[in-house]
């Protein structure tokens, strides 16, 4: 840990379950500690016995010579393909872009386009600087928001640089003597010795040092640094005054997050630390709501769309609150609907499976059974209750264990035998491993046994997508952002517009079925912070994903009723694996649990069918998922399309039942 200041550190307020009582969490990595009153003991996730159970071994493809010893591989994050690609990737810690090189680094703002279909804001460089001597740089620390680089000269730290999200800065600190190259300066608009600000592709660029000295010629420029000395390098988003130049020497040296809910909100807090304890400037994501900072400063573009800088070092994001949900409402059915899902959930029962050998494939059905267990429950028909715990019991006992799942010892967590999507280098565990917790919470629901019996490893895949504690064997929230307010699904984000995540209702999906596990296993601790990567990533998946404000100039040439894949540089209406339009707004709605009739408060559902469904046809790709969104802004249109939808198009993670279900649910109320 490079010069002992900076620890992968996660403070975070909890408020317990009903109890209004707030906890204060500190996580660190080397020493993880959790300090709760005497009344609300630590509750450990992990049995290590059953974690070396599993066999261990290194099937990912993923580069970790970039990162210093002890530092836990940082997959499906803000910063994986910087730090994780043999060739290193642009990042994209908004409203910055950033490129690091083994001698140097690119710093831009981009500048965002938009068509028809696509909103870009590829990495620019805006700055570029060699670092003299420099032969390699390492991952020497990193929190959920921020990350320090040390650049090498062969073994030897010439400088440290750190960037965070929601930072206009980038720090560079040198450890000894050392010279910055700077190349390619726009128009020079101020200079002297310790200040450098320029325009470049309609931005302008400044270089400001506290110790350093900068020379500049032509369209380049040399800084000259002695130990300790600091260059801070930032973007204005036009010509006006420096806004932020007040604030460019307080260096940052790590971000905590911090959580907790109350009746009708989630809250998330970042505490950006300087090591002078002197304000910095945070620029939260434009759908973000900020309850506390400073002044507005000045206001940069975004994918997104405009995103206000404010100064401080403690800031607070409120989001609406989301309780998890997996029980549909089946009290008020009408005699002929209820016999009607009788008749269909027998026939469902009597043809459920669960053959999948990969961990998304069976979750599905896992899920899909777990959802039939929950309708038979309320149904009362105790022979399907009987023959689905035996299902999903069997299921379940051939799953977990080491034939099955295998820890990685060099990425640190969980992932299947079988492979899915890239599942061996960590893409889209949340979304695999969502539907076994969601099917396990359900099962457990029914049956205390099953959870005597498996809570051990379920926990197993709770830990690799949403530990709240850091351990030597788990990282903390695996694939979740609290700056972004969502998920990253590529474990190694070996894209050049940054990470990813399609499925934004699968990620939904997970944190649902992880605070209702956290329910049946009394896990207050995991369901607080269940509860919160549930509400966000709720809040989110409806701002970023299923809507898009096109009311900036810059954004107004994109038609497309929603954004169906988002990356850290780019926003698309496209997926990874088809062009149908009824499959780009099904995949913001897979699986459709019931946490998500919380959807029917969006006040663009018809247009958004409008666009993706033609004639009410819903026997399309997963059109299944696509009908249950109709029917939460028009039941009775539902109702009457449904009897008309045809097996072949009932997604595999799907069945008629629940789709009966769901849609009588509606209707009878």
């Amino acid at each position: 840990m490079l010069d002992g200041k900076k620890t992968i550190l996660l403070s975070i307020l909890l408020v317990a379950i009903g109890s209004g009582t707030v906890l204060a969490l500190s996580i660190t990595k080397h020493l993880p500690q959790i300090v709760l009153p005497s009344t609300s003991p630590k509750i450990t996730l992990v049995d290590q016995a059953t974690l070396d159970s599993l066999p261990k071994k290194s099937a990912s493809s993923a580069n970790v010579g970039r990162l210093a010893s002890g530092i836990i591989p940082p997959t499906n994050s803000w910063l994986s393909g910087m730090v994780l690609q043999s060739t290193p990737l642009p990042v994209y810690p908004m409203p910055l872009s950033f490129l690091a090189k083994d001698n140097g680094f690119e710093i831009g703002l981009p500048t965002v386009s938009s068509s028809a279909t696509v909103i870009s804001g590829e990495h620019t460089p805006g700055i570029t600087s060699q670092i003299s001597g420099a032969t390699g740089f390492q991952l020497s620390c990193y929190d959920k928001v921020s990350a320090t680089l040390s650049y090498l000269n062969g073994s030897q730290p010439v400088g440290k640089l750190t960037l965070a999200e929601g930072s206009p800065f980038v720090f560079y600190h040198a450890l000894g003597a050392s010279t910055l190259n700077l190349s390619g300066l726009g128009a020079i608009v101020s200079s002297s010795s310790n200040y450098l600000r320029y325009t470049k592709a309609g931005h302008d660029y400044v270089v400001a040092t506290n110790g350093a000295t900068i020379n500049k010629s032509a369209n380049t420029a040399t800084i000259t640094l002695n130990k300790d000395n600091l260059v801070t390098f930032y973007t204005l988003p036009g010509s006006g005054d420096d806004a932020l130049k007040t604030y460019a020497g307080n260096e940052l040296s790590e971000v905590t997050t911090g959580y907790g809910t109350d009746k009708n909100n989630s809250t998330t807090t970042f505490n950006y630390k300087t090591t002078n304890n002197k304000p910095t400037v945070f620029v939260p994501m434009s759908y973000s709501r900020l309850a506390s900072g400073g002044a507005k400063l000045t206001t940069y573009d975004s994918i997104y769309g405009p995103m206000s800088a404010v100064s401080g070092n403690s800031f607070t994001l409120n989001t609406p609150l989301v309780s998890a949900n997996t029980k549909l409402d089946l009290s008020h059915l009408t005699t002929t609907h209820r016999q009607q899902l009788i008749a269909t959930l027998q026939s469902d029962v009597a043809k459920t499976t669960i053959t999948p050998t990969d961990s998304y494939f069976a979750g599905k059905q896992l899920a899909r059974a777990a959802n039939l267990l929950d309708i038979a429950e309320q149904l009362g028909q105790t022979t399907q209750v009987n023959q689905l715990k035996t299902i999903l019991d069997n299921a379940f006992t051939a799953r977990l264990g080491a034939k099955y799942f295998y820890y990685d010892s060099t990425i640190k967590g969980i992932a299947a035998q079988t492979s899915a999507f890239g599942s061996q280098d960590f893409n889209d565990h949340h979304f695999h491993y969502g539907y076994f917790i969601y099917a396990a919470a359900i099962l457990g629901k029914y049956d205390v046994d099953f959870v005597i019996n498996n809570q051990k490893q379920i926990n197993l895949l709770v830990a690799d997508i949403a530990s709240y504690d850091q351990t030597p064997n788990f990282p903390i929230e695996r694939n979740f952002d609290p700056y972004a307010a969502h998920s990253w699904a590529a474990g190694l984000a070996p894209f050049a517009d940054g990470n990813n995540q399609e499925s934004s209702s699968e990620a939904i999906n997970a944190w649902n079925g992880v605070a209702a596990w956290a329910d049946i296993t009394k896990n207050s601790q995991l369901q607080a912070s269940a509860t919160w990567m549930l509400s966000s990533e709720s809040a989110t998946a409806k701002a970023a994903w299923r809507t898009v404000d096109t009311t900036p100039g810059y954004l107004k040439n994109y038609k497309a009723p929603l954004t169906s894949l988002n990356f850290g540089g780019k926003r698309t209406y496209a997926t990874f694996f088809s062009d149908e339009l009824g499959v780009k707004l099904a995949i913001q709605l897979i699986p459709m649990s019931p946490v998500m009739t919380d959807l029917s408060a969006d006040p663009y559902i018809n247009s958004a069918l409008g666009a993706s469904i033609t004639n009410n046809n819903y026997n399309v790709t997963l059109g299944d998922y696509d009908l249950m969104y109709k029917a939460l802004a028009d039941p009775a249109k539902a109702l009457g399309l449904v009897g008309s939808q045809k097996d072949s198009f009932i997604d595999d993670g799907n069945s008629r039942t629940y789709l009966e279900a769901w849609v009588y649910a509606l209707n009878d109320k």
